[in-house]
C-alpha cells in the first residue's frame, strides 16, 4: 500500500506540476486511490488467470476507483480533483476513455517492472 501510494503521489505531483508549469502538490484524497489500486495489482499478480483476463479487471477497477474516488470527493467534500470534462466520452468529468488508457499503461508498467522487484524483498 505504501508504495503504491508513494508512487502516486510522485506521478500526480510530476503530472499536476508539468501541465500547470508550476509546482502543484496532491492531495492526500487524490492519492489515496493509488493505494488500493497498488494493492489490488499486487493481488493481480498472483491469480493464475489468462493474462487478458486480468487486463480486463485492470482497466475496469482502475477506471472505477478513479470514478468513486472523484465522485466522492465532490460529493462530501465539494473537491474536484480532476476534470475531464472537456475530454471525449467522459463521464460527469470523473472518468473518460483517454485516461482509462493511461491507467491501464501505467498498471501494467508496475505489473511488469515494480511488482517483480516488489515481490523479491
Amino acid at each position: 500500500l505504501v508504495i503504491g501510494y508513494l508512487a502516486g503521489w510522485i506521478l500526480e505531483f510530476s503530472y499536476r506540476s508539468y501541465e500547470s508549469k508550476k509546482f502543484i502538490k496532491p492531495l492526500f484524497i487524490d492519492c489515496q486511490m493509488y493505494a488500493l489500486i497498488g494493492a489490488f495489482l499486487y493481488v493481480l499478480y498472483f491469480w493464475d488467470i489468462f493474462m487478458i483476463y486480468k487486463i480486463i479487471l485492470i482497466i475496469f477497477f482502475t477506471t472505477y476507483i478513479e470514478f468513486l474516488t472523484g465522485y466522492l470527493a465532490l460529493k462530501f467534500k465539494k473537491v474536484r480533483l480532476w476534470d475531464y470534462s472537456e475530454e471525449f466520452m467522459n463521464y460527469e468529468g470523473l472518468i473518460c476513455p483517454r485516461f482509462s488508457f493511461y491507467w491501464l499503461v501505467i498498471s501494467l508498467l508496475c505489473y511488469y517492472f515494480l511488482i517483480p522487484l516488489i515481490s523479491l524483498l
